[in-house]
Order: structure tokens, then C-alpha cells, then sequence
């Protein structure tokens, strides 16, 4: 039953917040989800709650009320703390096997960038009992308002084609019909560094008319310390070349934001 208790609280958890007095007045970090689940003690393990690994999840919303929002760089933020009122640390694995997930992990960001999300977690589950969780960190956010515009007139779109900008280049490939979509031509723009700085890519006909594009899906890939970002794209009309339009954050800046939560779980 007190495995089951756990789960249950995943879906009615109430959340509350305070901030700590360090962060800055222009980012608010307040709890808006949390997630619980115990160990699946089956032996085939198919009796996971949701799904999901064993621990503790909670998500953060990030708040700029005027606007600005680009990217939460996870790899250069921490977590100091993540415990229950208990005591209990909910963050270092207490079985090195463990799958389950340990700090930081998916974010998302709304289009108008005044809101943006990202999910902490821990693999250990709280003790019976617990009222609060308690997470302490700094979070590292990208934040930009302004563009230039960096134009590469008369691109193939074949595979193999370069895409370059100022410290940039971009390699097209998987030229052709989508595999998700009804639209005509689909690619894949692929760079082997983050682009963070680029804020929105355009294609235009050669009358300089844009093509309706849409970007379908993200992908990074970090192996041996190498990586490779993928953004892929759907394009309303099929062309053989295009003039692409790079728009780039000309006021990228990062912001170190501390926070310190009392976070309620209960019914």
C-alpha cells in the first residue's frame, strides 16, 4: 500500500513555492508539476506507474514577464539539493544500476518567450510520509530580443549542401518527400555544435517570395563528446535551390538564476 500511496500522489500533487531573495527580479522559478513514483518490484518490471523509472520529478516554470526566453542550457546548470522532509536525498542514485533520470532533463520554451518549463529528477523516491520536497540550484538560461539577418542566396537543396554563416555551417540532407506530413519536400539542416544563437531559418523563391516552412522535430546527439544537432523541416512547395535566410540572436546573453524551493505534496 505505501507503494501505491506514492504513485497515487503523482496525480493530485499540490505545489508551492518560494523564491530565493538572490534571484533576479526579471526571471521567476516557481514549482508547477510534480511526479512520483515508487519502485516497480515485479520481477518483469511492467508494473511501473505511467510508465515511467522509480524517484521523484519535479517541474520548474520559468517566468520573464517580458519576454526574451531562448534556451535553458542545461549542461551548465545544478542542483544542489533535492531532498524530502525527511531528510532523505532524493537525488544520488542509491542503486548505480538504476535507469531512472538524475537532474535536469526536458525543457520547453513558449513561443512568445515569457514562459518556459524544465523537469528535475531525482531516482529515489520519498520516505511515507513526506509533505515537502525541498530543491535547491542555480539554473542557466540563454535570453535574446533582437535579430540580423544572415542571407545565403542560392542554396541546392541536395544532400550534402552548406549552409554558412558567421561561425556557423549547417549541412543539408534527407532531401525529400517527409516521412511525417503531407507537404512536398522535406530536409534536414544538421550542425556538429549547439545553435543556440540562431533564432529562426527561412527559405525564398528565387522572386524572393518565402516558402511556408515548418520546423517538425529537433535532434541532439552527444557521443564521445561529439555533437550533433539535427533540425528538421517541411517545405509547402518543392524547389531545387532556395535562397535561405538566417535570423541570429544579435543579443545573446546568459543569466545564472538561483532558487530555493519548499515544494507540498499531498492530497
Amino acid at each position: 500500500m505505501r507503494e501505491l500511496s506514492w504513485a497515487a500522489l503523482a496525480a493530485c500533487a499540490l505545489v508551492s513555492g518560494y523564491l530565493c531573495a538572490e534571484e533576479p527580479a526579471d526571471i521567476q522559478i516557481e514549482p508547477n508539476g510534480v511526479r512520483l513514483i515508487a519502485e516497480d518490484k515485479s520481477p518483469d518490471k511492467v508494473l511501473r506507474a505511467f510508465n515511467g523509472e522509480p524517484g521523484a520529478t519535479i517541474s520548474l516554470l520559468i517566468s520573464a514577464p517580458a519576454g526574451g526566453l531562448v534556451h535553458i542550457d542545461n549542461k551548465n546548470s545544478t542542483i544542489s539539493k533535492f531532498t524530502d522532509d525527511k531528510g532523505n536525498d532524493l537525488l544520488t542514485r542509491k542503486d548505480p544500476s538504476s535507469p531512472a533520470q538524475s537532474g535536469f532533463s526536458m525543457f520547453r520554451i513558449a513561443r512568445d518567450g515569457k514562459n518556459g518549463a524544465v523537469e528535475v529528477n531525482g531516482p529515489n523516491a520519498p520516505a511515507a510520509g513526506t509533505t515537502k520536497l525541498r530543491l535547491e540550484g542555480l539554473l542557466t538560461v540563454l535570453c535574446a530580443k533582437n535579430t540580423i539577418e544572415h542571407v545565403v542566396k542560392d542554396v541546392a537543396l541536395k544532400n550534402g549542401s552548406k549552409i554558412t554563416g558567421p561561425n556557423l555551417e549547417l549541412t543539408v540532407d534527407l532531401v525529400g518527400k517527409p516521412e511525417v506530413g503531407t507537404e512536398p519536400l522535406g530536409l534536414i539542416l544538421r550542425a556538429y555544435r549547439e545553435l543556440d544563437e540562431v533564432a529562426d531559418v527561412r527559405f525564398l523563391k528565387a522572386d524572393g517570395s518565402e516558402i511556408k516552412a515548418t520546423r517538425v522535430s529537433t535532434a541532439k546527439m552527444g557521443i564521445l563528446g561529439n555533437l550533433t544537432v539535427e533540425w528538421s523541416y517541411n517545405l509547402a512547395e518543392k524547389v531545387d535551390a532556395a535562397t535561405v535566410k538566417l535570423l541570429l540572436w544579435s543579443d545573446l546573453q546568459k543569466k545564472r538564476v538561483p532558487f530555493k524551493l519548499d515544494v507540498d505534496v499531498g492530497l
